[in-house]
Formats: structure tokens, C-alpha cells, sequence
């Protein structure tokens, strides 16, 4: 067998449905591809991978993981000279593999794509997508970018090199994109590299989510921060009209989605409160154990 030439990380916290659904959309179009699932959920899961993708190699966790961990974990056991990673809730497309290697064989060390919400049925569905992924969704020029979704991307074995201590660490893409800019790598944005976001929230979820998330995110900061955490903990409700005025901004510049941006706008605004309250509690207290909780 030829050796494969693109590694495929799956963060798994989520488990079966959305775990199947992505396992089927990489059989089916990216069979060439190690597929390395880093799971730690239950045995049930585990046991229905085992089963059912038995190719796949499967990185088993008892304990809770955060998904920057779980990520990292895959990367360390990947084989492949090109590394992308995605999420247990996304489902990639026809060519997704091939447009990656086809970045990294011209030579850009970070290669990624768009993000398409396929859960479109309920508004607050809209709300959770457009606070999380709006910089990334589609239409998005094909060319050299500044950054790319950290559930849509692919590093070559250089720039994992780069990220090792990151990675080990158990940092966000914020952290490691950061690091890859500042040593010269260049990232490729490829339309036709999308993936399509395929979970649904309830809103207490979605809530706990952006809360957990950003006292999480404002947590690891702190030691870069210092004393200057107090300023951040003062301007933190500045983030939710910056964060609806970037999201807006966002979905307007595609020219599409607008309808749904308007009827998701009092949503939008109640995650990014709960956001700004989160990232406050991070600043003033440090992340707790929220990382753990973010899926």
C-alpha cells in the first residue's frame, strides 16, 4: 500500500450521530487518507468505530480532554507529511483532500476553506453558526489569507515543528496561526476546500458553550496579560457590540445570508453578552476547568 499522504485528526467529544456522518463523508471522498479519531466520549462510540471503520485509527481518552488536547493527540500520532484537522461535526466534500495537498504542493504550509451550515431549520441554529464561523463563511476568495478555521486546516510537518510546543501545551489555533504568522508561514485560503458545519444547538448549550469558551480563551492569556488582565476585565462589555459589528460585517460582505443575520441579530447579541461575562470571569479569575467543557 502506498503510504498515505494527508493525515485526517477528528476531535470526537460529541459522539454518534454527527461522529458516523463525518466518518462517512471521509471514506467516501477521502479514501486515500489515515483517518485518526481522538475520542472521549464512551466505549459505546469507540466500539461503533472500531466496527464500522476499522482503517481508522482510533486514539482513546477516559478522562476528559479539551479539544485543543485532543487535537494535539492526533497530530503526534498522524503519519502523513500533511496534517488537516476537523471536528466530529463536520462533513467534508468531493476534492476537500485533493484541494488541501494541491496548497501544500505549491508550497503554502497552512491550507484550509470555508465553513457551510447545513443546519438550517431553526434560527438559533443561525445565531450559533454566525458567532462562531462568520469570518469563515462561504463565498471566500481563493488566495493567500491570514488565518483559517481551526476545524478546516491542514499544516505541513514544518509548521507543525513550529506549533510543537503550542500544540503540547493545549492552545487554541488563535495561539498557533499567531505563532505561524510571526515565522513567515503563508496560509492558502481554497474555496473549493469547504466543509459543512452539521450540529445543531439548543440554546442553554449554546450559552454554556460561549461561556465556557471564553473564559477559557481570556484563562490563557492571563500569564501573557499580567497586570494588564484588570484592563481587559473593564473593557470586556465592549466586546458585544465589536463582536455583532464584525459579525455583521462578515455575512453583509458575502452578499448572502442577510435574512438570516437579521432574525439571528437578538440571539447574536445574547451570546456575545454571555460572552463578554465570560470573558470578564477568565480575566478576573483565571479559566477554572471550562476548557474541559468546550465541545
Amino acid at each position: 500500500m502506498t503510504a498515505p499522504e494527508l493525515s485526517v485528526v477528528v476531535g470526537s467529544v460529541d459522539g454518534f450521530p454527527y461522529l458516523g456522518a463525518c466518518l462517512d463523508s471521509l471514506e467516501h471522498h477521502c479514501p486515500d487518507a489515515e483517518v485518526i479519531v481522538a475520542d472521549w466520549t464512551d466505549q459505546g462510540t469507540r466500539q461503533q468505530v472500531s466496527e464500522r471503520w476499522p482503517s481508522v485509527k482510533l486514539l482513546s481518552f477516559n478522562e476528559p480532554m479539551a479539544v485543543p488536547e485532543l487535537r494535539a493527540a492526533g497530530v503526534f500520532a498522524a503519519t502523513a507529511p500533511y496534517v488537516a484537522l476537523i471536528e466530529d461535526h463536520c462533513v467534508v466534500r468531493a476534492g476537500w483532500a485533493e484541494r488541501l495537498l494541491d496548497a501544500h504542493r505549491r508550497g503554502f504550509d497552512v491550507a484550509g476553506g470555508p465553513v457551510e451550515n447545513v443546519v438550517t431549520g431553526r434560527v438559533r441554529d443561525w445565531a450559533a453558526f454566525f458567532c462562531e464561523y462568520s469570518a469563515f463563511l462561504a463565498p471566500l476568495p481563493a488566495g493567500e489569507t491570514t488565518d483559517l478555521p481551526g476545524m478546516n486546516v491542514s499544516y505541513s510537518r514544518a509548521a507543525i515543528a513550529a506549533i510543537d510546543d503550542l500544540l503540547r501545551e493545549g492552545r487554541w489555533e488563535s495561539w498557533l496561526h499567531a505563532r505561524l504568522r510571526e515565522h513567515g508561514f503563508r496560509f492558502w485560503s481554497d474555496p473549493a476546500a469547504a466543509i459543512e458545519h452539521a450540529k445543531d444547538f439548543g440554546l442553554h448549550e449554546f450559552l454554556s458553550q460561549r461561556y465556557h469558551y471564553s473564559r477559557s480563551y481570556a484563562g490563557m492569556r492571563n500569564a501573557d496579560l499580567g497586570v494588564r488582565r484588570t484592563l481587559y476585565v473593564a473593557g470586556s462589555p465592549a466586546i458585544v457590540p465589536l463582536v455583532y459589528w464584525r459579525t455583521a460585517r462578515n455575512v453583509l460582505s458575502r452578499g448572502r445570508r442577510r435574512r438570516e443575520l437579521l432574525a439571528a441579530t437578538p440571539l447574536i447579541l445574547l451570546y456575545t453578552t454571555v460572552w463578554a461575562i465570560g470573558e470578564a470571569i477568565g480575566y478576573a479569575v483565571g479559566g477554572g476547568r471550562s476548557l474541559l467543557r468546550v465541545r
